[in-house]
């Protein structure tokens, strides 16, 4: 039986709706992304669902969970995404982009920003290269052409492109909550849980300095926004993480219920000398275009 292109387009958005709903472990979440309603993007996998005759998802309380065929139609969906990436990407001018671009930037705005751009930028430009690095100290001037800065830099020789918000949030991953449960509030959290904690993030959150001071057990504290990221993941506590990067991690779910969340301004800064680059401009739109969905 032929296949009419019309076909082919309903059967992509469904592999396309599937792939969302796993990425954000919701089709709630998916579907507010993508612009859609919940009832539509639920109806587009009911559909792949029945014309393969198969459950492809499991619905949980904190999430959803992939059957075993599910995944076989979750590895096509990813396939048809990463085509259609490419297909966007097609264009000389990009292939022919190389050099490269000094980056400096914090370990939190790394973690919490700049790892989703990456992925993004290489697909377009794979002949520029990338020198990252990550400190907590400021360079000098001649050490970077770029950076991420959560100080806004008085130096004329510095352009501020724009100014953003990084929102953090409570996580804990789902093998620490079915070991201990979800805290009821701050004080459960305080004195019947375990904390992660990252060095300054008291400075930047009274409450939770209160609670970080008051609490039972405070089983790590580092200064690494990686590290700490790597411990809440391993379930051995509950902490503070970049919320636009811990939403994507399959195995950590948000605490809603708690509300110590903050916000905090950091800048994209470029060298005035550079600013005008083509790939200075390339990488810059693409910060600005992943950092709006922050």
């Amino acid at each position: 039986m032929s296949i009419n292109i019309k076909t082919y387009i309903l059967k992509a958005k469904e592999l396309l709706c599937l792939e969302e709903a796993v990425r954000f472990s919701s089709i709630t979440k998916a579907a507010s992304h993508n612009g859609m309603k919940q009832s539509n993007m639920s109806a587009q996998i009911k559909n792949l669902e029945t014309d393969s005759k198969e459950k492809l998802i499991t619905r949980l309380s904190n999430g959803i969970k992939l059957t075993e065929i599910g995944y076989e139609y979750y590895g096509l969906a990813c396939e048809l995404k990463n085509i259609i990436q490419k297909s966007q990407n097609i264009n000389p001018s990009n292939a022919n982009m190389s050099g490269a671009i000094r980056l400096w930037t914090s370990d939190g705005l790394g973690l919490g920003v700049l790892s989703q751009c990456f992925h993004v930028f290489y697909q377009k430009y794979p002949q520029v290269n990338i020198e990252i690095t990550c400190s907590l100290e400021m360079p000098t001037l001649n050490e970077f052409d770029m950076a991420l800065l959560f100080k806004k830099p008085q130096n004329k020789s510095l352009s501020v492109k724009k100014e953003y918000r990084l929102k953090f949030s409570l996580f804990a991953s789902k093998e620490y909550l079915t070991k201990f449960g979800m805290p009821k509030n701050i004080k459960d959290l305080c004195h019947n849980h375990k904390i992660c904690d990252r060095t300054n993030y008291a400075s930047y959150s009274k409450k939770w300095a209160d609670l970080v001071s008051k609490a039972t057990f405070v089983t790590s504290v580092t200064n690494s926004s990686a590290m700490l990221l790597d411990l809440i993941k391993n379930g051995l506590g509950i902490g503070f993480l970049p919320l636009g990067t811990a939403s994507k991690e399959p195995d950590l779910l948000e605490l809603k219920n708690i509300d110590l969340g903050f916000e905090l301004k950091f800048y994209l800064v470029v060298r005035k000398d550079s600013e005008n680059t083509d790939k200075i401009k390339a990488l810059s739109k693409i910060i600005d275009d992943e950092s709006a969905k922050l």
